[in-house]
Parts: structure tokens; sequence; C-alpha cells
């Protein structure tokens, strides 16, 4: 260490100043890992996000606890140790449901290649995973799908909400080659009439060019302040006769959407490690 010389006693003072501002600093500095019962939080990014990946796990018979218990200890952490940022994990409300549903963030698709490839790779994860896997696999299927944020609603909704709240995610089939029509709906129309009617909208989502076999789908995510909130929702939105006319008008060529099944729907409540509640 450097000694000094203290000559006046307004030196000293001023010194001693700075020295005590360093150390309040240093306290009110966050620590660089959080504790293992901690949610997850997401990566301050670098970058933007120009990549969205959402996984869907089918949890193996008896281990959607253990499942929840990887994430929540180990997985999540090491996304974020890699580069991955941490969006949304969520379980459906149906209890009968075995999934985990997320959604991981990244600058683009190098930038996501790159991170799982370290990550599948780091001794840490290695080890957190065959041990978790010493009485049979967590899973019996994994799924994914990579999706852009829709122009018309850039920025993903991320801020949590003041109560705790349900979400649900949609998918829709368009009619063949009716895709931009159904996008246009809700891009000129939908957006603000679930808005009016109490359907906070978090994000809209197309499908990435890597996943041709999705390239008639669109996904996006709504909230409610509870499930039993939902249907009243919808009602009022289905029966109000601004949305009647549009739907009428968007379809006089034919459906948009894809007929039968169309929509695909799961309602979802956030995990407790999830930054997004």
């Amino acid at each position: 260490m450097t000694s000094m010389t203290f000559a006046r006693a307004p030196r000293l003072a001023a010194l001693i100043g700075a020295l005590a501002m360093s150390v309040l600093a240093a306290c009110t500095t966050k620590p660089a890992e959080t504790s293992a019962a901690a949610p997850a939080q997401p990566v301050a990014a670098q970058e933007p996000l120009g990549l969205y990946e959402l996984r869907i796990y089918t949890a193996a018979e008896g281990k959607m606890d253990a499942l929840h218990s990887r994430f929540r200890d180990h997985t999540t952490r090491l996304f974020e140790k890699h580069g991955m940022t941490n969006i949304a994990y969520f379980s459906p409300i149906d209890p009968a449901d075995g999934r985990l549903i997320y959604i991981l963030g990244y600058k683009d698709r190098a930038a996501r290649d790159a991170s799982w490839r370290a990550f599948a790779t780091d001794p840490a994860w290695t080890a957190v995973y065959q041990a978790s896997q010493a009485n049979g696999s967590l899973t019996s299927k994994i799924e994914n799908v990579f999706m852009t944020p829709a122009e018309y609603f850039p920025s993903p909704r991320l801020e949590n909400g003041s109560a705790p709240r349900v979400f649900e995610l949609r998918t829709y089939t368009a009619t063949p080659g009716k895709l931009e029509n159904v996008h246009n709906r809700f891009k000129n129309h939908t957006i603000d009439l679930f808005t009016k009617h109490g359907l906070t909208s978090i994000a809209y989502f197309r499908p990435d060019q890597m996943n041709p076999a999705f390239g008639n789908k669109m996904t996006y995510i709504l909230s409610f302040p509870s499930a039993e909130a939902r249907g009243p929702a919808f009602r009022a939105f289905a029966t109000d006769p601004e949305w009647v006319k549009v739907a009428a008008d968007s379809e006089k060529d034919g459906p948009i959407l894809a007929q039968p099944n169309a929509i695909a729907s799961t309602m979802m409540k956030a995990t407790d490690y999830s930054p997004l509640k």
C-alpha cells in the first residue's frame, strides 16, 4: 500500500470521507452470485435480444418436482453464466399437464448456439445433469421453437405484475397464405381491443425462419389477474361490436385461421424461480 503524509486536518478529513464512500459502495454492491434458493434474474443483456426460444419439457412420470429443483437450483444460473437471458418459466395450471414451459432470449442464432455449446460442456452442468439422472431421465420429451418479436410489438412486456396473475400461451395456425392477414388483424385491431377488455398483452412472436414447419403459426402470451377473470374478459372481447365487424371484414375472402383446431391454448402460472411473474 502506498504511504501517505497528512499535512493538514482538512486534507485528512477529505481522505477519511473518500474512504467512507468507498466502504459504503462496497457494502451496497450486489454479490456476484445469489444463493441457490433465490429466483433466477434476467441477464442485463449486452446486446438487444433478437431471438427467443420457447422450450417445452414434458416431465417423466413422477419427476416434475425434481425437474423444477434442477432448474431452480442449478440450470437457470448456468444459463445466465453462459450468456442466455432467462425470460420466463411457467407451469400449466392444469395439474394433469406435466410440462415445464420456458423462454430464453439471445442476441441471434450464432450467440444462441455458442451459449448452448458452452453450457453443455460446462463441468458444473455435467455434474448436475448426471446426478439428477441417476434414477432415470427427468424428461420424456423436449420441444423447442425459435421466434422473433413481431414488428408491431417489438419488445415483450417483461415487467412483473403488481399482484399475482396468470398467463395464457396461445398459438394460431393460419390458413395457408393467410398468416400476414392474422398479423395485420392483431396489429391494426386485436391488441387494442384486448387492452380495452382487460386482456394484457405480454409478447407477440413470429416463427424464426429456422422453423419452416412452424411457418404458418403465430405465438403470443396474455396475462390476467386470475384464471377466473379470463373467461369474462374474452367474452366481452368476442361480443364487442367493433370486434365482430373486424372479424367479419378480415374473413370476407375466407377464414384466415385453419379449421378445425386453429388455436392452441395453455393457461399457466409463473414458477417461483421465474424472472417474469
